[in-house]
């Protein structure tokens, strides 16, 4: 039996204020370290703060090798990602995944891999599905894992596609007694015969390892993942898709990392972007068109003038058809 002694939180769009009401009922003697991920990029931030003045927990932006205590709050600093190694904390300028630097996944990630069950992860309201891969990989490991309630949330999508891989999916005034319950109780450690926890942890540990020591990420993806045919929205590198999991994902030679809805919402931006730049061609080409063919008029040149006037009015068409597609959007 083993004690769950680290919890780590993840939310997105309105997380301040769940943070603030979970931190409020939680109590100041936990036997727990909390480590807190919301996506604020590289913008400034008082969480800490605001956290400090909600709850009895004292809260803090981590530090790059600080040992964490139980009773704690620790708090992804901007643009950081925020880690668990050999039982200190880490800052890590890495790439983006899912397009968030502090993201979600590599702090669960990296908790699966070096606490096991001992971990708690926890999806509060959030957009998108940062988390979900994150909080599979800690229920693989044996760790605890913790939904809000997506009717509860401001935001539901990030916690819809992390109930799956959810023990408990409560709403938010339920989430710290179930909290509390989990740090006092035991979990049972992984058995000798236990194959898919161990395989599980293995690929975990694999990519985790990987991806923070900066390792060339080749032969990794190699045992991970297979090529796909999609480029990455961020640095067009070939996209790899992560095998051996419940979540689709993919991975880049870079190091960014994407679930499914990040990655749809990443190329239909990719796409619009498109579509402008070839509408704002066409529409360019119209005028230009139209341009010569004025001047065609003044010459006398009327072969010129109706080649020219054709190709205005096919550029036009075409923009048209781009333009109620992107009105569509």
């Amino acid at each position: 039996m083993t004690q769950r002694d680290f919890i780590v939180i993840g939310t997105s769009s309105g997380g301040v204020d769940a943070l603030r009401s979970l931190a409020s009922q939680l109590p100041a003697d936990i036997p727990a370290s909390i480590a807190v991920v919301l996506h604020i990029g590289a913008h400034g931030s008082m969480l800490p703060t605001l956290l400090n003045q909600a709850g009895p927990l004292p809260a803090k932006h981590a530090q790059d090798g600080e040992r964490y205590a139980p009773g704690r709050i620790y708090v992804a600093p901007p643009d950081r990602h925020l880690v668990v190694d050999d039982g200190q904390l880490r800052l890590v300028h890495g790439a983006k995944e899912n397009f968030a630097r502090p993201a979600i996944d590599p702090l669960f990630r990296s908790a699966a891999a070096q606490i096991g069950p001992r971990a708690i992860g926890v999806i509060l309201t959030g957009l998108l599905d940062d988390g979900a891969a994150g909080l599979e990989a800690i229920q693989a490991c044996g760790g605890a894992t913790l939904v809000q309630d997506p009717v509860d949330a401001f935001a539901s999508e990030m916690p819809r596609h992390a109930s799956p891989f959810a023990d408990h999916v409560l709403p938010l005034d339920q989430m710290g007694r179930c909290l509390v319950k989990l740090t006092s109780a035991n979990a049972s450690a992984p058995g000798q015969n236990d194959r898919v926890r161990r395989e599980a942890t293995d690929r975990i540990v694999l990519e985790h390892s990987a991806w923070l020591n900066g390792v060339p990420p080749f032969d990794p993806i190699k045992e991970l993942a297979t090529p796909s045919t999609f480029t990455c929205p961020e640095c067009n590198g070939t996209l790899w898709r992560i095998t051996g999991s419940r979540v689709i994902r993919y991975r880049c030679h870079i190091g960014h990392a994407y679930s499914a809805a990040s990655l749809d919402d990443g190329l239909s931006v990719g796409a619009e972007d498109s579509l402008r730049q070839a509408l704002r061609a066409l529409r360019e080409r119209e005028m230009f068109s139209r341009e010569r063919s004025d001047h065609f008029a003044k010459t006398g040149d009327t072969a010129a003038q109706q080649r020219e006037q054709d190709n205005a009015l096919r550029a036009g068409r075409a923009a048209e058809l781009l333009q109620s597609m992107l009105m569509e959007k």
